[in-house]
Formats: C-alpha cells, sequence, structure tokens
C-alpha cells in the first residue's frame, strides 16, 4: 500500500545511499524524472544534482555546470533498483491532479524540486498535498535558501546559467526564503513548521523534527516525520507543511519563533 510520495524525484541511480536506503520501499510513490538517452542526459535536473553530491555549487559556476555534469556516475544499477519501490515519470503542469485519493497519502517529500517551479505552480501543488494527505500528515519541502543563507553565497541569480531560458526544467523560477515558503504552505492550508531556515537577521535555525514536543504526535508515519537522515543537502530551507494540528498548540511551538 503507497502511504509515501515523493515529488520531483531524482532517477534511482543517481541517490545517495543514504537515501536510498530509506526510499527503497514499497510504501514510496516516486514522481520523477524520465529516463532519458544518452543524448539528453549530460542536460538532466538528475545529473545535475548528482554533480552537486560531488562538486560544491561554487566549483560547479567555476567550471560550468554542463562539465560537472559529465564527471558526475551513477551509483547503482538500476535494474536492481527499480523493482524495490514505485517510481513513475512525472513532469507537473499547474492544474494538474496527483494520482491519489483524498486523504490517502501519510507522507510527501520533495528535495530541491519546488525553486523549479514558478510560484503559482508551486501552490496549486501544495494545495493538491494537502487534498490527498490524511489528517496529521506532513509535506516536507527542502528548497535552496536563495538569498537569506549564510552558510554559503547566496544562490546566483539565474541559477544554474542566467541565459539559460525558463522554459528549461534545469531552472530555477522561484527564490524561496523561509518568509515565503511558510506563507505559500499556509495559503495551502497546511500549518507551517520550518526546520532549517535563515533569517532576515542571518541567523541559521536548525531543528530536529524528534525534538519538536507534540507537533507531530498525530502523523500516521511518524518515522519519515521524525527523520531527517535521508535529505542528501541538509543545509538547505527546509519547511514542513502539517495536516490539521491540533488548535491549541502556540504559534511559537509551530515555527519556533
Amino acid at each position: 500500500m503507497i502511504t509515501r510520495l515523493q515529488l520531483g524525484a531524482s532517477r534511482l541511480e543517481e541517490l545517495a545511499p543514504q537515501s536510498l536506503r530509506v526510499f527503497l520501499d514499497k510504501r514510496w510513490m516516486h514522481l520523477g524524472e524520465p529516463e532519458l538517452d544518452q543524448h539528453s542526459k549530460g542536460l538532466s535536473l538528475s545529473r545535475l544534482r548528482a554533480a552537486m553530491r560531488v562538486h560544491s555549487p561554487a566549483y560547479i559556476l567555476r567550471v560550468g555546470w554542463q562539465t560537472a555534469l559529465r564527471r558526475s556516475t551513477p551509483q547503482a544499477d538500476a535494474g536492481s533498483l527499480y523493482g524495490q519501490t514505485n517510481f513513475q515519470a512525472f513532469f507537473y503542469r499547474k492544474g494538474d491532479p496527483l494520482p491519489f485519493p483524498d486523504e490517502s497519502i501519510h507522507f510527501v517529500y520533495s528535495e530541491h524540486f519546488f525553486e523549479h517551479l514558478f510560484f503559482d505552480e508551486a501552490a496549486a501543488l501544495l494545495a493538491e498535498c494537502r487534498r490527498v494527505l490524511t489528517r496529521g500528515g506532513v509535506v516536507r519541502t527542502v528548497v535552496p535558501d536563495a538569498d537569506l543563507r549564510t552558510y554559503e553565497a547566496p544562490e546566483p541569480v539565474g541559477f544554474p546559467d542566467r541565459k539559460m531560458p525558463f522554459s528549461n526544467s534545469s531552472k530555477h523560477k522561484t527564490r524561496w526564503s523561509v518568509y515565503l515558503l511558510t506563507e505559500a504552505v499556509r495559503a495551502a492550508g497546511l500549518d507551517p513548521v520550518p526546520l532549517r531556515y535563515c533569517d532576515r537577521a542571518g541567523h541559521y535555525v536548525r531543528r530536529d523534527p524528534a525534538s519538536v514536543d507534540g507537533i507531530y504526535d498525530a502523523c500516521p508515519d511518524q518515522v519519515m516525520a521524525r527523520d531527517l537522515s535521508y535529505v542528501f543537502r541538509i543545509d538547505s530551507l527546509i519547511v514542513d507543511g502539517l495536516k490539521g494540528i491540533a488548535a491549541n498548540e502556540t504559534r511559537e511551538a509551530r515555527t519556533g519563533r
């Protein structure tokens, strides 16, 4: 039975080992990139992500992101991976429904995907996530903390290449901050819980979901809700959206501010 959903998943053969240990499970449905031919692989989003696991963003900008892509290699034989979980090709267009009934999914996860959507598309997809979530379910969104991050330089404008057209799926189309993402989550009808973020004063806040009392008690998937070990780029902006937090939870407990 599928109760976990990953949006914008990389090809499984390009995931880090700690992610595979979590994602190779039949409870998951991974909606992600279609398999590309050899000619197209050099420009794929998952190849860019794979390169970023090996090289720093500064290195990619210095030597050229296409060069870095060519230096990255798959980590496992694809044939041994896809039978252990569920994977479907996915290209989101605003208004597309997720292929699940109402209130059927316990946990939704995305890592470095929502920055590739325009804001209106991201808002519509968050609302669709709320539809498929069970009460107490969680949407965990990991994106670049584009402008406010202090642990590394802000993301260059037009990343990964200012000359790249916005029609390219690798282009970053929304520059997220904790303030924009929490409002988008709230507008979708979910209760935002920021876990990793930089604020306007330059403070880098890191919260462990396992240490946040009461917030995740209603989640039917406690394992995923309280764990961050599978997040590859942990130094990112990470905001949870919870469906149906008890009304008496305080704002301070929800936001950490």
